[in-house]
């Protein structure tokens, strides 16, 4: 490489770096930009004044009160409103879309048609994510990027391989999307993606290593070890078969077929709020039946426990519904991990895989650039 070249890609690299702490920091002074990244003050204010001309950066107020000894430092932070990103879950019935703006901040959400089969995905997707955009007056070309989550497997080409909840197989979504919006598409797994929606700005925010598990209509876990996803050699890493038979529509359906009578109507989401009051009451054999099923689930989480040691443990699902019956989960999983690492329910319940998707662009956006 020339030494034109390796000057140039310094400048982007350092650039990054300084965007980077930008977005982790803000606000926060050329100063202290300078000692966090260890470049010099010069280099600092050069490159941030190219990121304010670009309209990245903006200088949005002062530090100190101004009656102390000292000037008092301008301080810088990202520009929220010069872009958004957007994350699609086709994870839920109905699908879900988000929209935030640079700083992560959601601006918009919508609940979208299911869709499943590919020719539905083909015919109707690309219009509703139109839609959607012309819906909240917001122009394709401030979309910075679009994430988008997938339950199912997705192969290193970023490409869906299968999905039995969307019934599709070798489909070429990405490929489908960037051809009709060309900003980049970047394809995650539903679990990896709210895990990460969780990590960033939900109930495990600020931790490095959480385990998110789902217990709903699809069984499984998200791992984010040292701030990166983990889906493992094949891409079926999180997989927790042991649960699968408490899968909302499992459970419901079981106890609607044994006690016929007591579970006549309503949607499996009630059945099993009913099921749950009616064992917390003490009244058998609900009581009986939800004894052993919250042991099972909390042993099988507190091998996850021990197996991953995170620093934070995030539950979804219909688990987390009603206080006393989470609690009593909660204290059953210590029991058995023999340690007493944090476990919270999910703060984005059902936008979390949206919301993760879109929040993944924005650590693309923001990540430091690395010489390959």
């Amino acid at each position: 490489m020339s030494k034109i070249g390796n000057q140039q890609t310094m400048r982007e690299i350092n650039k990054s770096l300084l965007l980077n702490l930008l977005y982790q920091y803000s606000p926060i002074s050329r100063v202290d930009l300078s000692r966090k990244s260890k470049l010099s003050p010069s280099t600092v204010s050069i490159l941030i004044d190219e990121a304010i001309r670009e309209g990245l950066v903006y200088e949005s107020g002062t530090s100190g009160s101004g009656s102390g000894v000292g000037r008092k430092m301008t301080l810088l932070s990202i520009r929220e409103d010069n872009g958004y990103v957007l994350g699609i879950d086709l994870s839920n019935s109905p699908s879900r879309c988000v929209l935030l703006n640079l700083k992560g901040k959601v601006i918009a959400s919508q609940k979208l048609k299911h869709l499943t089969g590919e020719d539905m995905i083909r015919d109707e997707l690309i219009g509703m994510i139109r839609f959607f955009l012309d819906n909240h007056g917001i122009g394709l070309e401030s979309i910075k990027w679009m994430g988008v989550s997938i339950p199912g497997r997705i192969s290193a080409d970023q490409e869906l391989i299968s999905s039995t909840f969307l019934l599709v197989e070798n489909m070429p979504l990405k490929s489908i999307l960037f051809n009709a919006f060309q900003i980049p598409i970047h394809m995650v797994n539903d679990l990896d993606a709210a895990g990460f929606a969780e990590r960033f700005s939900g109930a495990a925010k600020g931790h490095e290593t959480i385990v998110y598990v789902l217990i709903d209509y699809g069984i499984g876990a998200g791992l984010v070890l040292n701030n990166q996803i983990f889906r493992g050699s094949t891409g079926r890493a999180g997989m927790i078969r042991e649960l699968s038979e408490f899968g909302t529509d499992r459970i419901a359906g079981r106890l609607k077929a044994a006690y016929p009578e007591t579970f006549k109507a309503g949607v499996p989401e009630e059945t099993l709020q009913t099921f749950i009051s009616l064992g917390l009451d003490g009244i058998e054999p609900f009581a009986g039946e939800m004894d052993a099923a919250l042991h099972k689930i909390a042993k099988c989480c507190a091998f996850i426990l021990h197996l991953i040691n995170p620093e934070q443990l995030i539950l979804s699902g219909w688990v987390t519904e009603n206080k006393a019956f989470f609690e009593r989960l909660i204290s059953l999983m210590h029991g058995y991990e023999g340690r007493t690492t944090p476990i919270a329910a999910s703060e984005w319940k059902d936008y979390g895989a949206a919301i993760g998707a879109a929040t993944l662009g924005l650590h693309q956006m923001f990540k430091v650039m690395t010489i390959e």
